[in-house]
């Protein structure tokens, strides 16, 4: 009888302590879940600090002393300032892919949405872009100011990528068009380039990770998926038309803000202050 007690005793014993080895593992393995959940959540955060300010100064400076603001400049210095302002441009680009990139593969990739005018948005983008670009730029946005529901932020960036990627392929002469317009329910954004064009077959890798393709200027291969993120995250689209020889022409279509208001009193409000959104590439 004592003997069967004792045995009792130390099967519950062991049962016991296998239980708690269990939980304690657990605990352990939720801890540093916790802890690798925590660390990807600050590290776009840090990079996003930590590069893009230093390179965003870094240019700044530059394109004052392109446009000789602190003093004149004798042409080979103001050649040399140029090249300064525009590949340090396109570094804060890049910077700006990769930390929506790792945001979206860390699933905090956010839209901040507000009442954005889309004509003077495009209308900043371009001068921007023609500061640091020789390839004329003709802009096309006679009209009453389009109001989208839209982060300002994420949707310049969109813009840029738009029309930084039809200057690096719109060959030698050659010009990148922009036009702006809306249609009932719409705001339409045309950016067209008389470069070599695309194969269907080039068309459909287009918004792939890291496809580059024949340009210009290098890149990461990022910025036309991040931009199609970007505008599907706000309800829009892109389409894309292209023949080898005639050049491309990528489409952009985000609703109007009107029309969410619409669809908001029809009871289906689309706008729902900031929207989380996640997923890979």
């Amino acid at each position: 009888m004592a003997s069967t007690a004792l045995l009792t005793s130390v099967v519950f014993a062991l049962l016991w302590w296998r239980e708690h080895s269990a939980l304690s593992q657990m605990n352990r393995s939720q801890r540093r879940l916790a802890e690798l959940v925590e660390q990807r959540v600050e590290r776009p955060n840090v990079f996003g600090h930590e590069v893009r300010t230093p390179l965003a100064l870094i240019s700044g400076a530059a394109e004052l002393l392109a446009e000789q603001s602190p003093g004149p400049l004798n042409d080979r210095q103001l050649e040399f300032v140029q090249i300064i302002a525009s590949n340090s441009r396109q570094v804060v680009a890049m910077a700006e892919d990769l930390l929506v990139e790792a945001q979206i593969e860390a699933e905090i990739f956010e839209l901040r949405p507000v009442s954005v005018e889309l004509r003077s948005l495009v209308r900043a983008t371009v001068r921007e872009v023609r500061r640091i670009n020789s390839i004329p730029i003709v802009l096309v946005d006679q009209g009453p100011p389009i109001e989208v529901w839209a982060d300002p932020d994420l949707l310049r960036q969109a813009l840029w990528n738009l029309v930084n990627n039809a200057v690096r392929h719109a060959g030698e002469p050659g010009r990148v068009t922009i036009e702006v317009s809306a249609s009932e329910d719409e705001a339409v954004l045309q950016v067209s380039d008389e470069g070599q064009g695309m194969s269907a077959e080039q068309c459909g890798r287009l918004f792939e990770p890291y496809m580059v393709g024949q340009s210009r200027r290098p890149g990461t291969g990022l910025g036309m998926m991040i931009t199609r993120q970007i505008i599907t995250r706000h309800g829009g689209r892109i389409l894309v038309d292209s023949l080898p020889g005639q050049g491309t022409a990528i489409l952009l279509a985000l609703p109007l803000q009107r029309s969410l208001d619409e669809d908001r009193v029809g009871g289906h409000d689309e706008r729902g202050g900031t929207s989380r959104v996640g997923g890979g590439r």
